[in-house]
């Protein structure tokens, strides 16, 4: 089908012309003018809703991109303009618990729609020209639906659909840039008063952490040392939410002679965020690194709206805001509340020992990110790749991973970090490692770091040649070129190589030289292992079913530790006495172990009992695993094979803690009614509509590469539903006919439950069923559903 739509002019110049062949004239000095092409898009759609934007400039790619994107995931964007907007109390209501006049007062204290406002001025042309295309695309698209009766399903019949502005994308990406950075302090925020909290810091970064518990990724970048073909390749296996506004969706994205990128965006985010090019590919993974920094205040025992800072009493600031709420009969109320900053940032707690605490985020007004991916969606080398963190600094919260065609292999940690003194860092690194305080609020550095706000030596330092002041400099954040292999699977930058890993960098990066999480140790045993029995077999290199394969044999580094010792030590052991005097019966769950894969597949039997067996000594953190589990302890210089060995116990078999926790997890799975022996495809599962389907993969206390459920509660009777995990999922070759690859996007390019684009992919990656990625031109032309072409104004 073709739709051409032609607004009511075409350009000044094009009108100019056609009032010309009128008979309406024009002057010699008009002759001379040059030609001014109208903006033309083309989007072409493949299998799965794969939209192909062919435009001839940035405003008409946005366009494009918008329209696409807007088809059957316009809610999903319409709802966070309203939330950006400060707005979402007034049009939903007050929400459970208040949940939204937090997040408005929360929105409306961070300042993000008013810098927003300050900065569309002063916008290069092209990212001017690119949310200009987008928000006319968008609108066009809801103009298109005819009536609020014909949007997609979860807002059909919605009043508050928002004609979207320049502003309001800009604002939306600046929150964004928020999101696993300060954003995620919003609720205490909104609720901070100078009144003392019952909740303790350490509690409340529990909550902050829990916010992004859904966060996660894995990433690989193979160089040509490390490949079959000599060629670069990549693995991309970023761990989003299934549901809400960071879902991705698919697009390919050309302006010929520009640009020709696919990959993955987020509604309301025009140009690719993970995918590829003709010559460079690349991914992300959720930095371990601090973007922003919390400071303790101490206060005026006389008034809790002074703090102390170099020996004097500083006040406070203060602000009223307003939200409005729409009741439950149709009337609105305004609440007002005041809220509170420090010199370093919003107030976020006062605590009973006399302290507040505020915070400094180095993502705040990040208006760079957008045009930073369109950089990389641009370049032609590593070089330029390279260039454009150097450039804009605007990737706010992620670490990169990068191959090309030549064989590079490429990573930084480019997110926005704070930059501390050289001894105020020495400081802190000794707080976090030696003080108990300090070490239970950085969790081995998934936690936060906490300053002394009183002295002006943990201020960050500006060195004047970064995009915002106080941010480390692009040279002195950690990297590597290499030709072999760099990967990251979410803990710090250390260990981005076993042999040669990072070291020497600021704390405000993450830890180095401590123990990695399992899923980091498992992938660092699959790229290091050379064996017939390996992922790349005894050659140690990787052809490109071999890579696919990393995700798709569900192997788990704590099964291949540990089952086959806990099989040893439980075999001939019939019955244990838990402490409540309850005599359970292990053998079954011993034959279950022995019998069991040691995979996470979907016909994997006894994959949970293993799982509910580790939850019994979980500690969170990077950690993950209690140190009484194990019988070697982690060794610095051997963190991929430690710790190790199932903790060796020389009492009676009811004494053992291994045993003693196996007969609580088996109590535990017959108190919630789920066999020893279940499949794991039985009982982990996402729905789709009234469609259970069988989801593969483990989370984070399993060591599994594909994570797919993440919570440290003990299953309940419905089992392991599946929210987030695995989203976007691509294997990449450079070929010498130019990229080729394979793919997932697991939950679907459509949000509509009506969509066959819904639930298509999500059936694919139940079965293990990879797809290509459809970029070539003549594979355009042989998958094409339907074309729409756009000339605009």
């Amino acid at each position: 089908m073709e739709n051409n739509k032609y607004k009511r002019c075409l350009t000044p110049i094009a009108l100019a012309m056609t009032l010309g062949l009128s008979g309406c004239g024009g002057s010699d000095d008009d002759a001379n003018e040059p030609e001014v092409l109208p903006s033309t898009v083309k989007i072409e759609y493949t299998s799965y809703g794969v939209p192909h934007i062919t435009a001839t400039d940035y405003r008409a790619l946005g366009y494009g991109q918008a329209y696409a994107h807007a088809q059957e995931n316009m809610c999903t964007l319409a709802e966070q303009i309203i939330e950006v907007r400060g707005q979402k109390a007034a049009t939903f209501g007050a929400g459970n618990g208040s949940a939204n006049v937090l997040t408005d007062f929360g929105t409306l204290a961070l300042n993000i729609y008013q810098d927003a406002e300050a900065a569309v001025e002063g916008m290069t042309q092209e990212q001017s020209d690119l949310l200009t295309g987008y928000a006319e695309g968008f609108n066009q698209a809801v103009v298109d639906k005819a009536g609020s009766q014909n949007y997609p399903s979860p807002c059909r019949g919605a009043d508050w659909i928002p004609e979207l502005t320049v502003t309001d994308l800009h604002a939306y990406h600046l929150k964004l840039a928020l999101f696993a950075s300060g954003g995620a302090l919003s609720t205490q925020i909104a609720t901070a008063s100078p009144v003392t909290s019952d909740k303790s810091l350490q509690k409340m970064f529990t909550e902050v952490a829990s916010k992004n518990e859904g966060l996660g990724s894995n990433g690989w970048a193979l160089g040509r040392d490390k490949t079959e073909s000599g060629s670069g390749m990549l693995l991309s296996n970023p761990h989003f939410p299934w549901v809400g506004s960071l879902r991705f969706v698919e697009n390919h994205l050309q302006i010929p002679g520009e640009m020709n990128v696919t990959g993955v965006s987020f509604v309301g985010v025009p140009g690719v965020l993970i995918g590829f090019n003709e010559n460079i590919a690349w991914t992300h993974t959720v930095s371990q690194s601090k973007r922003f920094t919390t400071y303790r205040l101490t206060l005026d025992p006389q008034d809790s709206t002074r703090y102390l800072y170099e020996g004097e009493y500083r006040q406070m600031l203060s602000q009223e805001f307003s939200v409005e709420v729409r009741n439950d009969d149709g009337t609105n109320e305004q609440i007002t509340k005041t809220l509170y900053s420090s010199h370093y940032g919003p107030m976020i707690g006062w605590y009973p020992d006399g302290t507040a605490v505020s915070y400094r985020d180095a993502n705040v007004n990040n208006g760079n990110m957008v045009s930073q991916w369109l950089a990389m969606d641009r370049a032609k080398t590593i070089e330029e790749f390279e260039a454009a963190f150097k450039t804009y600094q605007g990737i706010p919260w992620v670490n990169t991973m990068a191959t090309d065609n030549k064989g590079n292999a490429f990573f930084i940690d480019g997110s926005r970090a704070p930059n501390l003194n050289a001894f105020a860092a020495i400081l802190v690194k000794d707080f976090v490692n030696n003080d108990p305080v300090g070490k239970a609020l950085w969790q081995g550095g998934r936690g936060q770091l906490v300053l002394d706000g009183s002295m002006s030596l943990f201020e960050w330092v500006d060195t004047g040649n970064t995009p915002i002041a106080g941010v480390v400099p692009f040279e002195r954040a950690p990297k590597a070129l290499r030709s072999d292999y760099v990967f990251n699977a979410n803990s710090s930058h250390w260990l981005n190589h076993v042999e040669q890993p990072l070291e020497g960098y600021s704390i405000v990066y993450g830890p180095e030289q401590t123990i990695r999480s399992p899923r980091t140790r498992m992938n660092a045993t699959m790229l290091q292992e050379k064996s017939a029995q390996g992922i790349s077999g005894e050659d140690g290199k990787f052809n490109l079913d071999e890579l696919k394969n990393v995700v798709m044999s569900q192997r788990a580094q704590l099964s291949e530790l540990l089952k086959e010792q806990l099989v040893e030590r439980c075999t001939g052991v019939a019955s244990i006495t838990l402490e409540s005097q309850e005599v359970i019966d292990i053998s079954a769950a011993c034959t279950t172990l022995a019998n069991w894969d040691g995979l996470y597949k979907t016909s994997s039997q006894g994959a949970h009992l293993f799982r509910e067996f580790l939850k019994v000594f979980d500690v969170g953190g990077e950690q993950a695993l209690s140190d009484s589990l194990f019988a070697t302890e982690f060794d610095a210089n051997k963190p991929v094979a430690t710790p190790a060995d199932l903790a060796i116990h020389t009492g009676t078999a009811n004494s053992d803690p291994a045993l003693q926790a196996l007969a609580s997890t088996v109590q535990h799975l017959a108190s919630v009614n789920i066999p020893l022996a279940a499949p794991l495809g039985a009982i982990q599962y996402h729905m789709k509509n009234e469609e259970m389907l069988s989801i593969p993969g483990g989370g984070t206390i399993d060591g599994v590469f594909n994570i797919n459920t993440s919570s440290s509660a003990k299953v309940p009777s419905y089992g392991y539903p599946v929210y987030h995990g695995a989203s976007w999922l691509m294997a990449l070759e450079f070929t010498d006919s130019g990229p080729k690859a394979d793919a997932f996007l697991t939950y679907g390019q459509s949000h509509d439950p009506e969509s066959e684009h819904f639930v298509d992919q999500t059936r694919l990656f139940s079965k293990g069923e990879w797809r290509p990625v459809v970029f070539t031109e003549q594979d355009i032309k042989d998958d094409l559903v339907d074309t729409l072409m756009f000339t605009l104004n």
